[in-house]
């Protein structure tokens, strides 16, 4: 769903704003909490990873590609 549609239904819905005029807030649930900081942990990975990759010196990427392919191939 696009940003759209999600403002259409919440419009038909009636649900857009409180007695306050002010927008009701997304209730954080413990499901969201832990996808919120699982997908915040996998970004902290990817950064880190990135930075070794930026890093390390060509022959050595180049020796851990050679590894990971024979490595798939044995597979």
């Amino acid at each position: 769903m696009d940003e759209r549609e999600i403002s259409a239904m919440t419009e038909a819905s009636g649900l857009t704003k409180d007695q306050g005029g002010f927008e009701n807030p997304p209730r954080e649930t413990p499901r969201t909490r832990k996808q919120t900081d699982l997908r915040q942990s996998v970004d902290e990975l990817a950064e880190r990873l990135r930075k070794a990759t930026v890093e390390a010196p060509l022959r050595s990427l180049l020796a851990a590609f050679v590894l990971g392919v024979w490595f798939a191939r044995r597979r």
